[in-house]
């Protein structure tokens, strides 16, 4: 929480002296307007005396007047500065969380539990834009409550002294109840988290729900785990609510306690009574807004805490990359390869390859066998844990990650589309990629007639997600996207598996069509798709068992032989 005011203290600088100047008017005009009601029962046709001078009423009432506008301006003025400053706080919380999150290594990202991120964005943000909407109330309320005791020990010390001395008793009589607040909200924050990341893991088996009919059943977990989520939720807010009636009643109490002993000392001065009364019960607002303001930053801290250290972990896992361009992005060229997702999770061992200039090369392997893991080290967003893997001999882990990603490019298995238009699908925020490129890309990857043949052709919105297209369709878009920048290298991840045979037949077609310009490696379980393959690579339990032509292999590795039975190839 000190960091936030850090960053800001500039304008909370502002916004306590607007606060304070504000709050010695407010006095002044509530001593005032005592001064003036006891002045006309009494039949004076003076008010005072203030530090030794006596006001006449008329000139009082145009001072109470003058002082009333000159508050209402320093109040609005407060106002603007604080929304100002929410708003603010809201936009650089969110840029630190995602440009920490998009600066960070894909090992990280893919770590991550699904729904977190967003769930930080949104609702952890927002708490703190409250805590520090709740925290310019304080800084307001705390300002006035000084103002008000600097005015009630002009009037008169000793009682105001009472009241200073019960406000501390008060707030320490409640610092237990906060430190318990603290306690649920971390609490709270967590399950917050637990929570959307259940439901945004639920919300993408629709489709299985729907066929299997198992609605109740979702519902019923849904249920559960939001009620686990606001029971922890409501304990947080009772508590947090309770501070301040609490407060409120035990300072009520010593206030009626300090009537009682003013009573029974026979204070006789009616008008400083009345004012004295006035800022006492003013004052015991303030306070008031103080304990609740407590309870609030109490509550919002561990949310802060999340952000905080969330974009920390991220930032300590920066993505890959140095300043090194290498002559080309061929040969890759992998040397006993290995790598471990931990210690009891190894996924690559001991691979070693050669990957030539404009050659196509298929992976194929049971599942779980490290031919995603491979990929994702081809792409340079893995690092190996053991071994080395280079691009035209240079390493490349030190390869320049701008220039490297200008020059290689991905497919993956599932064809994710963006709200938009086929050309931004396409150009995929590239804002160098003009139309032209993209139907040239589109022409590559055999959609063009497809694209065409839409309502608005490329500039045809393609609603949620592209629900508007075929699988096959989305797919070849995903292609187009991966060639329009002229790629060097290019890895597809199962491109095939979800298609039907014509749509195979097509992006078969284009992989064909890039033998000798582009480096390409097709992840694939289908057999069929690798009868354009130059060399076949054979994954089995992380080790490459083999890696040969399609003819060599049909002889050597007894995988490629049975894999080849099960298609019908045989």
């Amino acid at each position: 929480m000190g960091g936030l005011v850090s960053r800001y203290k500039g304008r909370m600088g502002i916004l306590a002296a607007v606060s304070f100047l504000g709050a010695l008017l407010e006095a002044s005009f509530l001593v005032l307007v005592t001064g003036i009601a006891m002045a006309l029962v009494a039949g004076d046709s003076s008010v005072g005396p203030y530090y030794g001078w006596l006001v006449p009423i008329r000139h009082a009432l145009v001072g109470a007047a003058t002082v009333l506008v000159v508050r209402l301006g320093l109040s609005l003025t407060s106002v603007a500065i604080s929304a100002r400053l929410t708003a603010d706080v809201t936009g650089d919380q969110r840029h630190l969380l995602s440009d920490a999150y998009l600066q960070t290594s894909w090992a990280v990202q893919q770590s991550e539990p699904s729904g977190r991120l967003q769930e930080l964005l949104t609702s952890f943000v927002g708490r703190v834009t409250n805590t520090v909407s709740t925290m310019t109330s304080a800084v307001t309320a705390l300002l006035s409550l000084i103002a008000f005791l600097g005015a009630g020990l002009a009037i008169d010390a000793a009682s105001t002294g009472a009241v200073l001395v019960t406000l501390g008793l008060v707030g320490g009589v409640l610092t237990p109840l906060r430190r318990r607040i603290r306690s649920l909200a971390t609490d709270s924050a967590r399950a917050n988290v637990d929570f959307a990341s259940a439901v945004s893991e639920l919300g993408a088996l629709g489709l299985e729900m729907q066929t299997f009919g198992v609605q109740h059943r979702f519902a019923s977990r849904i249920h559960r785990l939001s009620h686990d989520t606001t029971a922890t939720q409501q304990r947080v807010q009772f508590l947090t609510g309770a501070l301040a009636p609490i407060y409120m009643s035990m300072a009520y109490a010593a206030a009626l306690a300090g009537v009682a002993l003013l009573a029974l000392m026979g204070f006789g001065d009616v008008a400083e009574l009345g004012a004295v009364m006035l800022l006492m019960l003013r004052s015991l607002s303030y306070g008031q807004q103080l304990a609740a303001a407590s309870g609030s930053i109490a509550a919002a801290a561990p949310f802060l805490e999340a952000i905080r250290s969330t974009a920390d972990r991220y930032r300590a896992a920066p993505a890959g990359g140095g300043g090194v361009v290498p002559d080309a992005v061929t040969p890759l060229v992998g040397t006993n390869v290995s790598y471990a997702y931990s210690l009891s999770r190894p996924a690559l061992r001991g691979a070693s390859f050669r990957l030539a200039k404009g050659e196509i090369v298929g992976v194929i392997g049971p599942s779980g066998a490290g031919k995603s893991t491979l990929a994702q080290l081809l792409l340079g967003l893995r690092k190996p844990t053991a071994g080395s893997l280079s691009a035209a001999g240079t390493e490349l882990g030190v390869v320049n990650r701008f220039w490297w990603t200008r020059r290689v490019s991905f497919v993956p298995q599932d064809a994710f589309l963006f709200t938009g238009t086929v050309a931004e699908n396409i150009r995929f925020f590239r804002d160098d990629i003009g139309e032209d490129d993209i139907r040239r890309a589109a022409a590559q990857a055999n959609v063009l007639a497809d694209i065409e043949a839409l309502p608005k052709g490329l500039y045809t919105h393609l609603g949620e997600r592209g629900n508007q297209l075929s699988g096959g369709q989305r797919q070849r878009i995903t292609i187009a996207r991966a060639l329009v920048g002229d790629p060097q290298f290019l890895v597809l991840d199962e491109p095939t598996s979800a298609l039907d045979s014509r749509s195979e037949a097509l992006v078969r077609q284009t992989l064909a069509s890039l033998r000798g310009k582009v480096t390409v490696v097709v992840i694939a379980h289908r057999m069929s798709t690798l009868d354009i393959c130059d060399r076949v690579m054979v994954i089995e339990s992380g080790h490459v068992t083999a890696f040969d032509t399609p003819e060599a292999l049909r002889e050597s590795s007894e995988f490629y032989r049975n894999s080849l039975t099960v298609s019908g190839i045989g």
